[in-house]
């Protein structure tokens, strides 16, 4: 795996002025397709692995860059946005939607530090300053999706490692879960940071059943399809994919669509982290294969719908909406990296 330092700080998709869009049925220029080693197939190719119309389940995985930014508004819209299409989505296809959602600690920190909290730069990303995070930024974070995504009915779900590595607890979390499913809630998945945090340093040792929410999304979709859903995971960061190292230093970002088998794919892409959210690509490469080896047709997709809007931009209100991805992908389009199950298409 590859540093690549020149990683734009905001990964913008390039609007297409001749349809009036974001995304395109296929790609423009062939089809990159990683099969044990990178590949170039004809675009219209695309269409054989695009095709969500099986899928009955949709696990959508929201990150922390997606959802905490500097100013308010900019969160509160990103939110309305993802919501909207959710919404959307359940009313057009009746499929079961959960949501796994970052950005408990990067509200919970902005929180703190619009009243004035003092938080010594040395300790900034701590563990403790974290869990101060965590506690003051869950509550928000929930109450935001429970305003975004009225009038659906949201049932908020707090999970820790001992919920997952527990036989008995874990069956009745997936009870519980089938359950709301079953009645048309959507259930609104977090780690509980606050003991997670706890967990590692004091219980596990280190030891996790879940890496992240990319993990704890991708376990989530891997045990649904083992119980017979029909899943499909869609994770939305603030990279439009998974990008080669060689588009990545020539900055011109360009993401392998298809991934059919992912071995040796760490070694194609480029390494980033976070310091807001703790996944990086290597994460969402890891989530995306475990999910995939479950079954589960999985998408890494670009969720910044402010940063794509050039309304927003200029006025930071009021924006008109264009930049539909959760659409685009139930649609076909092609949007992000598709990393795909090894019994595609679903019977």
């Amino acid at each position: 795996m590859q540093d690549c330092s020149r990683q734009p700080k905001v990964d913008r998709a390039r609007y297409i002025e001749s349809l009036g869009s974001y995304f395109r049925p296929s790609p423009e220029s062939g089809l990159l397709v990683y099969d044990g080693k990178l590949i170039t197939e004809p675009s219209d190719n695309f269409q054989l692995y695009s095709d969500v119309s099986g899928y009955d389940t949709l696990v959508v995985k929201i990150g922390t860059g997606v959802i905490t930014h500097k100013e308010r508004r900019r969160t509160a819209h990103n939110m309305m946005c993802i919501a909207e299409d959710i919404r959307q989505i359940k009313e057009d296809t009746g499929m079961k939607v959960l949501v796994v959602s970052s950005g408990a600690i990067g509200l919970g920190r902005k929180e703190r530090l619009r009243r004035g909290d003092k938080i010594p730069e040395k300790e900034k990303y701590s563990p403790v300053q974290k869990q101060l995070d965590a506690v003051e930024g869950q509550y928000m974070l929930y109450s935001l999706w429970l305003q975004s995504l009225y009038p659906e009915f949201t049932m908020e779900s707090l999970v820790t490692y001992d919920d997952l590595r527990d036989p008995q607890r874990k069956d009745k979390l997936f009870s519980t879960y089938r359950g709301w499913l079953d009645k048309g809630m959507i259930p609104v998945i977090n780690e509980n940071d606050s003991k997670i945090l706890e967990e590692i340093d004091i219980q596990l040792k280190g030891e996790r059943v879940f890496r992240d929410n990319d993990g704890l999304a991708s376990l989530i979709a891997g045990q649904l399809s083992d119980e017979g859903y029909k899943t499909m995971l869609v994770i939305l960061s603030n990279t439009n994919g998974i990008y080669t190292v060689e588009s990545c230093i020539n900055e011109e970002f360009t993401p392998i669509r298809v991934v059919k088998n992912p071995g040796g794919l760490e070694n194609q892409v480029f390494f980033t982290t976070s310091k807001r959210g703790r996944g990086g690509m290597l994460s969402k490469i890891q989530a995306a294969q475990d999910a995939a080896d479950k079954g589960v047709y999985v998408v890494i997709a670009n969720g910044q719908y402010c940063n794509h809007d050039s309304d927003f931009q200029k006025k930071m209100h009021g924006a008109k909406r264009r930049y539909d991805v959760l659409k685009a992908v139930m649609k076909g389009k092609a949007a992000g990296t598709i990393f795909l199950p090894k019994d595609y298409p679903p019977e």
